[in-house]
């Protein structure tokens, strides 16, 4: 209650080359820069309450999303409402999420982690644990083998990066 949180959307479409296939490492390194740019955000906004303000810098809440997921799945000839289209939808899901929390865990490194993250370790990193089990859901026969390795390692290092370091944001 009573935060704010910087939200920001990537066009799927932008990272699909001149071969059609989707740029993993360019979505990743896209999540990187975002993320960044967010958290530098958070204490340069002005907010509409002192309470919002203080929550949002406390907690330092950020939301990544993507548009034109239905295009993409057109365009790699899956249908929307199949398997097939579910599990690619999740790997994509699956790296963007990740990568943001391994950045958040690489920001805590060098600013330390959210103020209320000491109390919440324990909880949050079973949390990120559980994202990353979430992976075996994904059916890798419906999803380029990039994708999947991609959203596998991104967790990997988002729960190793996020022991060691914590994590900037409570919600990336």
């Amino acid at each position: 209650d009573d935060s704010a949180c910087n939200l920001a959307s990537f066009n799927l479409l932008k990272f699909v080359n001149a071969q059609g296939d989707f740029e993993v490492s360019r979505f990743r390194k896209a999540v990187d820069i975002m993320l960044t740019a967010m958290e530098i955000i958070v204490d340069n906004a002005s907010y509409p309450t002192e309470k919002i303000g203080k929550n949002s810098r406390d907690f330092r809440p950020l939301g990544l999303g993507y548009a034109n997921l239905g295009a993409l799945l057109m365009y790699n000839g899956l249908p929307y409402d199949s398997d097939e289209g579910r599990h690619f939808a999740a790997a994509i899901t699956a790296v963007m999420t990740g990568e943001a929390y391994l950045q958040s865990a690489r920001i805590s490194a060098k600013l330390g982690p959210f103020a209320g993250y000491a109390v919440n370790r324990e909880s949050f990193l079973e949390v990120m644990r559980m994202h990353r089990s979430a992976l075996q859901g994904i059916n890798p026969a419906c999803v380029p083998g990039d994708l999947m390795k991609s959203a596998q390692e991104s967790w990997d290092l988002a729960v190793l990066e996020g022991t060691v370091h914590g994590f900037r944001n409570a919600q990336a």
